[in-house]
């Protein structure tokens, strides 16, 4: 028995043993190294123990993230974004350079640039290398504890074999900035791992990171993958769509049906929808440093946009109720008609002060060929309305109805029902005074303060033509 024991404890380390060794020839001894499943952060992090060392609180760490993500991040001393030390890095404006940015979070928000953090760049380990980002320093200075607030975290415990950390990276977007408090967008991914402190303990080396850096003395706790603002997507969607796309719908069924119920109740379903997009805006706004405030422009000229719609709401119903009393143009209605072409034209404006605002440029080039679009199609229905909208004319027979004695044919009646009935004759042509003829630039039937077109629609209703009176005997 013992000799098959001794036998098979040979062969698994015969297993094991290569794994080992290739972990410590593809990392430098004393560190402890992380990768994450998509290889899209490494992070490597030594704490030096010689006595004689001039920082005595010192630390050693570096960062690889692929420059073809805006930003990437570690987060030490929490397994949540509250109270974790966020060590960030993105390309500089050159490209060629990093930006390094320590920063603190005290909740599921943005984190805010950290200026007591002190360290020293090591340059021969920090660049754009291999189409990556890598930033290698030593900290001296705020990197073992640093202001927790009313979180659990802030500070870092250099001798436990389990201490929590976080990553994160950006989305796959260019970001150069030599600022320091950038703003950042909304990460595509991020997880947790833990991190034996025991194995980086030892010399006072940096770390190093390459393409065939492993894991080695960490371990991942979890992750997610393809994340987004959702809030923020679905603010820009709404309020694209309702304002931009069913108030232009909602004219569109005034103007050239000349349904007025149906524009009341579209504009009324887009002003709920119009709302919905507020809530989500402000909800969104409490998750970036840049937007917490609420004094960007985008934001104030969207609440006037907003007041404008409710007011414009208002006016509306106020014109219906008047005109169904007077049948006649009223002035809520005039209002109520440049107020809507007001909104439209600061929606359209603060869309695409929006999209520069939520750092989504390329958007706003498809939003103006998506209004290219829009406004070609309304012309389109504008000037051929009468095509594919045939009005009714009012005033029309309903059902059948007989024609007058006198327009019957001759034997159907033995009264004279041919003969037609005497004309009714003003009396200035009794005195032979002639009436005025019709002026060549106008239409007959039209009067100097009425046009002659068709308009149905509660503003203008159709009167009509001149109607000329017989008399009956």
């Amino acid at each position: 028995m013992l000799p098959r024991f001794l036998w098979r404890a040979a062969a698994a380390l015969a297993v094991t043993g290569p794994a080992a060794v290739g972990a410590d020839d593809a990392n430098p001894p004393g560190q402890s190294t992380f990768i994450s499943p998509d290889n899209h952060v490494a992070f490597a992090f030594t704490v030096p123990q010689t006595p004689d060392h001039q920082y005595p609180e010192a630390t050693f760490f570096s960062i690889r993230v692929p420059n073809r993500y805006s930003w990437g991040a570690v987060g030490l001393g929490s397994n949540d974004m509250k109270g974790a030390l966020y060590l960030i890095i993105y390309q500089g404006e050159d490209g060629a350079s990093v930006t390094f940015s320590p920063r603190l979070a005290y909740d599921n928000t943005e984190p805010t640039y950290w200026d007591e953090m002190e360290y020293t760049v090591i340059p021969n380990n920090t660049g754009v290398v291999d189409d990556h980002m890598i930033f290698t320093a030593m900290c001296t200075s705020h990197c073992r504890s640093w202001n927790k607030g009313n979180t659990n975290g802030g500070w870092l415990d250099v001798s436990s074999p389990n201490q929590n950390g976080i990553f994160a990276v950006g989305p796959a977007e260019p970001l150069r900035s030599n600022d320091r408090n950038a703003p950042l967008k909304f990460h595509g991914e991020y997880g947790v791992f833990t991190i034996d402190m025991g194995r980086t303990q030892g010399a006072a080396d940096a770390p190093v990171l390459d393409r065939d850096s492993q894991n080695e003395s960490t371990a991942l706790v979890w992750y997610r993958r393809r994340r987004s603002d959702y809030k923020a997507t679905l603010h820009g969607t709404f309020m694209i769509f309702f304002i931009v796309g069913m108030m232009n719908f909602g004219v569109f069924l005034l103007r050239a049906c000349g349904w007025a119920k149906w524009h009341a109740v579209n504009q009324l379903f887009a002003t709920l929808g119009v709302l919905s997009g507020l809530a989500l805006g402000v909800l969104t706004s409490f998750h970036y440093n840049r937007s917490r405030g609420f004094k960007h422009y985008h934001q104030i000229i969207g609440y006037i946009v907003v007041a404008f719609v409710l007011a414009q709401v208002a006016l509306g119903v106020k014109h219906h109720l008047e005109y169904q009393k007077t049948r006649a143009p009223t002035r809520f209605g005039r209002i109520h008609l440049w107020l809507g072409r007001l909104i439209l034209l600061l929606a359209v404006l603060n869309s695409f002060f929006g999209f520069s605002f939520a750092r989504n440029q390329r958007y706003a080039v498809a939003l103006a060929g998506l209004l290219v679009l829009v406004c070609a199609v309304a012309l389109f229905f504008m000037y051929n309305r009468t095509r594919f909208f045939d009005r009714k004319r009012q005033f029309q027979p309903l059902g059948t109805q007989q024609p007058p004695p006198w327009r019957q044919q001759a034997g159907t009646s033995g009264y004279g029902a041919g003969d037609a009935p005497p004309g009714y004759e003003s009396a200035s042509q009794h005195v032979g005074l002639q009436p005025a003829a019709p002026s060549s630039s106008s239409s007959p039937g039209n009067s100097p303060w009425r046009s002659g077109g068709d308009k149905d629609y509660e503003d203008e209703p159709q009167l009509g033509s001149a109607q000329k009176p017989r008399e009956f005997t």
